[in-house]
């Protein structure tokens, strides 16, 4: 799969979610939600490595690598709790817009820590989004 087409199915499916969580959280509590949608995460996660013949034991070595995964671990955890708690208690159209700036943050991670390219295009769209987030924020 072509990397624009995995983003866009990930997009249209996040926001999705983004509904079907807000409706869900008219009635049940988020952190419920929260282990729930996890628990079915982590069980598609297991099928799809089966599926694509990956094993899971082999790539439980300490490296830096695996640093990097625990790290990205716990800031998920923090992030997804986060993200569930508010929009539980703010409307979608500005906790998700919100939330959804964690590109731009991995965007200038990529730049710093990752020597990525710096560009106009990156620096405006950038911008952008900042702006679009203070507009929905008013």
């Amino acid at each position: 799969m072509h990397y624009i087409v995995g983003a866009l199915i990930g997009m249209v499916s996040y926001g999705i979610t983004v509904t079907m969580l807000k409706m869900t959280f008219r009635t049940i509590p988020p952190e419920v939600v929260l282990v729930v949608t996890n628990v079915i995460l982590v069980a598609g996660g297991v099928v799809f490595m089966l599926y694509r013949g990956e094993n899971l034991l082999e790539h439980m070595t300490w490296s830096r690598s695996m640093l990097y995964m625990l790290i990205a671990s716990v800031m998920l955890t923090i992030g997804i709790a986060a993200y569930y708690i508010a929009l539980s208690r703010g409307p979608a159209s500005v906790v998700t817009p919100i939330f959804a700036m964690n590109f731009a943050v991995a965007s200038v991670l990529g730049i710093f820590l990752l020597n990525e390219a710096v560009s106009v295009q990156k620096i405006a769209g950038l911008a952008l989004a900042c702006g679009a987030i203070v507009l929905l924020t008013r």
